[in-house]
C-alpha cells in the first residue's frame, strides 16, 4: 500500500506581505469606526450637559426675577454679596489677636444692622456693639430693604480693633471668642437660608484662618438645618 505524504509549503514572501496588508487595513478600519463611535458618544454627553446647564440657568433666573419669598435662597443675590475674605481681612487691625473659639447667637430682633442693633441696646454708635460680626436678613427698621442685603456680613468696630466682647449676663466674657450675631429672634423670625449659608461660610473661613477646632464652635440650640 502506498502512503502519500503531503508536505506543507511555506507561503512565499509576496503572500505574507499581502496577508499583513489585509490585516493592517482591517485594523485601521476598526480603529476609525471605534474613534467615530467615541466621538459620537462624547458629542451626545456634551449636548446633554449643555442642555442641563441651560435649563438650570433658566430656572434660577426665573426664580430670581419672579421675586421669591424672603428667605428663599437666590444664587444671583448670593454672588452679589460681599466676599467672606473681604469681611474678615479688611477689618483686621495691625495687632492681630489670637482667637480660639467662635460663638453664634441671635440678635433677638426681627430686623436690623450694626447701627440699629446698637441703638436698640442703648448705645450711641455701633462702636460698642457686643459682637464682632452681624449677619443681616435684608430688613431694617426704616423698611429700606434696598440699603441692606439678605446675608450681608457687617464687621463691627470691635472686630476692627480686635477687642474681645464683654460679658452681658447671658454669656461670660472670653478673650479668645469671636462672636457672630445673626439677625433673628429664634422664635418668630428664624435665619433665612442665605443667612445660614453665609454664617457657615464665615465660620469655615474663620476656623481655617485661626485654626479653630470644630468642637470650639458654639451654635444656638435651635439653629435650623439648612
Amino acid at each position: 500500500m502506498k502512503v502519500s505524504i503531503y508536505r506543507w509549503k511555506l507561503p512565499n514572501t509576496s503572500s505574507i506581505k499581502s496577508l499583513v496588508a489585509i490585516l493592517l487595513k482591517g485594523l485601521s478600519n476598526y480603529q476609525r469606526k471605534d474613534a467615530m463611535t467615541s466621538q459620537a458618544r462624547t458629542s451626545r454627553v456634551l449636548i446633554a450637559l449643555i442642555v442641563s446647564m441651560t435649563i438650570g440657568a433658566v430656572v434660577l433666573m426665573a426664580l430670581d426675577n419672579g421675586g421669591p419669598l424672603r428667605g428663599a435662597w437666590s444664587l444671583v443675590n448670593y454672588l452679589e454679596l460681599n466676599p467672606i475674605e473681604g469681611s474678615v481681612s479688611d477689618a483686621t487691625a495691625d495687632g492681630v489677636r489670637t482667637w480660639g473659639r467662635i460663638e453664634i447667637f441671635y440678635s433677638n430682633t426681627s430686623r436690623g444692622n450694626v447701627r440699629e442693633l446698637a441703638l436698640l441696646q442703648g448705645l450711641r454708635t455701633g462702636q460698642d456693639l457686643n459682637a464682632h460680626f452681624v449677619i443681616c436678613n435684608g430688613l431694617i427698621a426704616e423698611e429700606k430693604t434696598n440699603e441692606i442685603k439678605d446675608g450681608e456680613i457687617q464687621p463691627t468696630e470691635r472686630w476692627q480693633a480686635q477687642k474681645p466682647c464683654l460679658s452681658d449676663g447671658r454669656r461670660r466674657r472670653s478673650v479668645d471668642t469671636i462672636r457672630i450675631c445673626v439677625v433673628a429672634d429664634g422664635i418668630d423670625t428664624m435665619p433665612t437660608e442665605t443667612q445660614g449659608t453665609r454664617t457657615a461660610d464665615l465660620v469655615g473661613f474663620l476656623r481655617k484662618k485661626y485654626k479653630i477646632s470644630r468642637k470650639h464652635v458654639i451654635w444656638p440650640a435651635n439653629w435650623p438645618q439648612f
